[in-house]
C-alpha cells in the first residue's frame, strides 16, 4: 500500500517537471497594417488641413518704380554701365546719399505717377544737381531741377525778391512733370524728353522734324552735345542702379511713414524759425526743405505753405489749429529821417525789439534799409 502510494507520487511530481520545461508560446503581435501608396490626384485630402498662404510683400517705392520704368536698361548701352559703377564706386557712401534724398525722390515720383511720366524722371534731379537747392544767381540757372528765369516764367513758377518758385519742392515737381509729359506727348520717345530738357526744346524739335530717332543705338547719335548725350547716359545709369542695386552691391533704403515728406498749408506768411520750433524740427532741415523762401520768411502775398515730414507736419497742423503759431513780421522800408524810436512808437513795438528781429547792433539807419516788424496775431 505504502509502496503504491510512493510511485503514484513519483508519477505526478516527473509530470510537473515535464510542464514546466516547456515553455509556453508567446502570443504573436500583429504585424504593421502597410500605409497607404499617396494618392495620385491633385485634390487635398478632407482630412488635410489647408496650406497657409504668405501674403505677398507690400509694393515699395522702389518696386514701384521699377513697375514705371520705360527706357531701355543696364546692359543697352555700355556706357550705362560705366556710369552706373562711377555712381556706386564708394557702395557704403552711395547708399547713405541716396537715403537722404530718399524721401524727396518719393515726393517727386508721386507727382510723376499721377502726371503718367515714367519714373526714370523722378531720378532726373540726381543728374543735375543730386537733388541740391542750388540758390538763385542772376540769370544762371536755380534749384534741383536747375531751371533758367525765362523758363520758370513759362512754367508759371514766379521768382520775387523773397521768394522763387524753382526752388520750391511743394511746386516744382508738377510743373516739371506737366513739362515733360507734353514733350513725350509730342515725340512719343523718351530719351528725346531727356535730350530737350538738357538741350532745349526747339533744338530738338529741328532734329525731329528730319524724322523720328532711330532705337538703335540706345543713345541716339543726333547733332547734340556730348554733354547732351551724356545727360541720357547719366539718366539711364542711375535708373540702372535702381533697376539692379545688387549688381553693384548697394542696398536700396527703405522709406518710413514718418519720414514721408507732406505739405503743409498755413493761415498767413510765416517765419520759417517758428515754423521749425512749432513742428519740433531742426531749421537747418526745415530751410533745407523750403528754400524757395530765400531769406526765412514768406512774401505777404503768398504762397505760405510748407514742406516736412509727415511727423512734424501733423504736429504743424496741430499747432495752427492751436493758434500756437504766430504770424510773421512785416516789413518797414527805412526812410530819410526815420530812428528807431520813430518807428518803433509808429507800430507800437520796443526798440529792443526792433534790435532783436533785424540783428542791429547800433542805432544807425540807412534810407531804404528794410526792417521786419512784429504784427499782432
Amino acid at each position: 500500500m505504502n509502496t503504491r502510494l510512493r510511485l503514484s507520487a513519483a508519477c505526478v511530481l516527473l509530470s510537473l517537471l515535464a510542464a514546466c520545461s516547456t515553455q509556453a508560446p508567446r502570443p504573436s503581435l500583429p504585424s504593421p497594417s502597410p500605409r497607404p501608396a499617396p494618392a495620385t490626384s491633385t485634390a487635398e485630402s478632407p482630412t488635410r488641413a489647408p496650406e497657409t498662404l504668405t501674403p505677398a510683400a507690400p509694393p515699395t517705392l522702389w518696386s514701384h518704380m521699377r513697375g514705371r520704368f520705360a527706357m531701355p536698361g543696364c546692359d543697352a548701352d555700355p556706357q550705362i554701365l560705366v556710369w552706373a559703377h562711377r555712381f556706386t564706386r564708394h557702395p557704403h557712401r552711395f547708399e547713405r546719399y541716396l537715403k537722404s534724398v530718399t524721401p524727396t525722390i518719393a515726393y517727386i515720383d508721386q507727382a510723376a505717377s499721377k502726371a503718367g511720366v515714367p519714373a526714370e524722371f523722378s531720378l532726373l534731379p540726381w543728374v543735375e544737381s543730386r537733388y541740391r537747392a542750388y540758390p538763385p544767381r542772376g540769370g544762371r540757372p536755380a534749384g534741383m531741377w536747375q531751371i533758367m528765369p525765362i523758363t520758370a516764367r513759362a512754367m508759371g513758377l514766379p521768382i520775387k525778391r523773397d521768394y522763387d518758385g524753382r526752388l520750391d519742392r511743394t511746386r516744382t515737381p508738377a510743373a516739371v512733370m506737366k513739362l515733360l509729359y507734353g514733350y513725350g506727348q509730342r515725340w512719343q520717345d523718351w530719351r528725346l524728353v531727356d535730350m530737350a530738357y538738357n538741350a532745349g526744346e526747339y533744338r530738338i524739335r529741328r532734329l525731329h522734324s528730319a524724322g523720328p530717332a532711330p532705337a538703335e543705338p540706345v543713345i541716339p547719335d543726333l547733332a547734340v552735345t556730348r554733354t547732351t548725350r551724356e545727360h541720357l547716359t547719366k539718366l539711364l545709369a542711375i535708373a540702372c542702379v535702381i533697376r539692379e542695386p545688387q549688381r553693384f552691391h548697394v542696398q536700396l533704403p527703405d522709406l518710413p511713414a514718418a519720414q514721408q515728406l507732406r505739405v503743409v498749408m498755413l493761415t498767413g506768411p510765416t517765419l520759417l524759425k517758428d515754423v521749425a520750433h512749432a513742428s519740433g524740427t531742426p531749421l537747418k532741415r526745415v530751410r533745407a526743405l523750403n528754400a524757395a523762401y530765400l531769406h526765412g520768411r514768406m512774401p505777404i502775398n503768398g504762397p505760405w505753405r510748407v514742406l516736412l515730414p509727415a511727423t512734424a507736419a501733423q504736429r504743424l497742423r496741430h499747432a495752427v489749429a492751436d493758434g500756437r503759431v504766430p504770424r510773421q513780421p512785416t516789413t518797414y522800408t527805412v526812410m530819410a529821417g526815420d530812428s528807431l524810436w520813430k518807428i518803433a512808437h509808429r507800430h507800437g513795438v520796443s526798440i529792443h525789439r526792433l534790435r532783436e528781429l533785424n540783428h542791429l547792433h547800433g542805432g544807425i539807419l540807412r534810407p531804404g534799409q528794410v526792417l521786419m516788424i512784429d504784427r499782432t496775431n
